[in-house]
């Protein structure tokens, strides 16, 4: 027991800068399981054939524990093991270890104690449902009483005022440990600029919480277009929390798959302004169903192309580094991870292009179109880039490992296995809501069926390759490590070692 008990110390209270991106790992990919467990119970009700109007609550439940439990937990914590990796991989370190591992567990928990009150009105928290109630909704299912639902919110406030601090500490250990006259790679340099961007927005989601709290524990009136604005401050940049740092990580990652040096850094330099800009500026154009002036509206489409300006330039300068290479090495599943994740970002992102235009987004506003787009996203860039990060994590985490020909070979099946049924299924649910399927409801016409039913099928193949990837290199990485400190490497060792590193590959 007192083994097990300081084996959960040195994972939950890390030391090294290794460490904290293993605790924010841990944290993404316990969530990810929920998110998981969540999103096919509501596949199960979908396609349910026998279902009556009492099943409503428990779709709406499983809709929003998928919902919060991605955005509140996966989002920020896989951000964070990204960011914190990035700087690891440019030679700085995370100083303040006790600090983010305790802000670390007070927004976990905070999560979990709201989601444990049985959430019920979607997950985006919109009033009026999430402050009145009545016989179809409650804001909480379990959490019955105002005392109850607005500690509640205080618990979900708790979540985003830690997710706002630790950035801020990432920050101050990123400057207070970068070497002098030493440039950042461009992986750090990404990570460090959109650990920034989530310390600017993180707080008006916190504001909209505590505003719902006081709603319930003091009788403050909530204004409802207020509200939507502080949220969607924070509810347009948190979709580019892990993407974005994960542009980073295509720059640093596929020009190591091809052989050759990234065809201009400098692009990649100067666009880390055009999407941090354009990813704070442009989130007005959720609000494209509401009477907005004309001038706004021209405002949102323009600032809607300025950032897909800035992803354009990224898929231009990374397919220039490939097509001019002597070759992609295909076989590294780190390579074919992140060659994965680039795909699925160019068909997933062409998609959103027509959403914000006035003379559309009242067509796809509310469907499935919407939801196939973000689940691509999702399903590749976000989910396969991760994949890729945590495969460079294990071989970081024991010096002399790397992956056998039959792990590598199983990893890339896996990946394969999971991204040709998913990329599927984003386009199965981009042609149904195209035909008008609306999201989020239970209740469908007969002629969306067999989409649902595709689906979900394709869904239950998809999902038992992204666990033979990661078993496979977890298998692998158990068997053949070559342990010298694990995650348990020092932060001083770890910034020699990667430093050494950068140096080789620059020189």
């Amino acid at each position: 027991m007192s083994m097990f008990l300081s084996k959960f110390k040195s994972v939950a209270l890390p030391k090294d800068t290794l460490g904290v991106v293993w605790l924010f790992t841990l944290g993404a990919i316990g969530w990810l399981v929920i998110v998981g467990t969540a999103a096919m119970n509501m596949r199960t009700y979908l396609v349910f054939p026998s279902n009556s109007a009492g099943i409503g609550p428990t779709y709406y439940l499983a809709l929003t524990l998928h919902g919060w439990s991605a955005m509140l937990g996966v989002v920020p914590d896989a951000a964070f093991a990204v960011i914190a990796f990035a700087m690891y991989k440019s030679g700085l370190s995370v100083v303040n270890t006790k600090k983010i591992a305790y802000l670390f567990w007070a927004s976990n928990l905070g999560l979990l104690l709201a989601l444990l009150g049985g959430p019920d009105m979607g997950w985006y928290m919109y009033p009026p449902l999430a402050i009145e109630e009545n016989s179809t909704f409650k804001a909480f299912l379990i959490y019955q009483s105002p005392l109850l639902i607005g500690l509640a919110y205080i618990a979900l406030a708790v979540n985003s005022i830690g997710e706002t601090i630790i950035p801020i500490i990432l920050l101050a250990d990123a400057y207070a440990t970068k070497p002098k006259n030493q440039k950042l790679n461009i992986f750090a340099a990404y990570g460090v600029a959109f650990a920034a961007i989530i310390a600017l927005t993180m707080p008006a989601l916190s504001a909209a919480e505590i505003w719902y709290a006081l709603h319930f524990l003091a009788g403050v009136q909530v204004d409802p277009l207020l509200w939507l604005i502080l949220f969607w401050f924070y509810g347009h940049p948190v979709v580019y929390y892990v993407p974005f740092p994960l542009f980073g990580a295509l720059y640093y990652y596929i020009p190591k798959a091809a052989g050759r040096a990234l065809y201009s850094e400098k692009w990649a330099r100067w666009n880390i302004y055009l999407l941090a800009i354009g990813s704070m500026l442009i989130w007005v154009h959720h609000l494209q169903t509401f009477p907005l002036p004309v001038v706004l509206r021209l405002w949102a489409n323009f600032a809607t192309l300025v950032l897909a300006a800035g992803s354009g330039l990224t898929v231009l300068n990374l397919g220039l580094t490939i097509l001019l290479s002597n070759g992609y090495n295909y076989r590294d599943p780190i390579g074919m991870s992140f060659l994965i994740a680039l795909i699925g970002f160019i068909l997933g992102g062409v998609q959103a292009l027509p959403q914000p235009f006035n003379i559309v987004n009242p067509i796809i506003h509310n469907t499935y179109y919407i939801v196939g787009h973000f689940h691509l996203i999702i399903w590749t860039l976000i989910l396969v880039g991760f994949t890729g990060v945590f495969l460079d994590l294990l071989k970081s985490s024991s010096t002399g490992f790397d992956y056998s020909k039959t792990a590598s070979r199983l990893i890339t099946a896996g990946l394969l296995l999971w991204t040709i049924p998913f990329m599927t299924i984003g386009y199965l649910m981009s042609v149904e809501g195209y035909l008008g399927m609306i999201r989020r409801v239970i209740a469908y016409p007969a002629m969306f069926e067999p989409f649902n039913l595709a689906i979900s099928l394709l869904a239950e193949i998809g999902i038992p390759g992204l666990v033979l990837a990661i078993s496979t290199a977890i298998g692998d990485y158990i068997t053949r490590g070559v342990t010298t400190g694990g995650v348990s490497i020092s932060a001083s060792t770890s910034i020699s070692m990667n430093v050494s590193k950068e140096v080789k590959l620059d020189g």
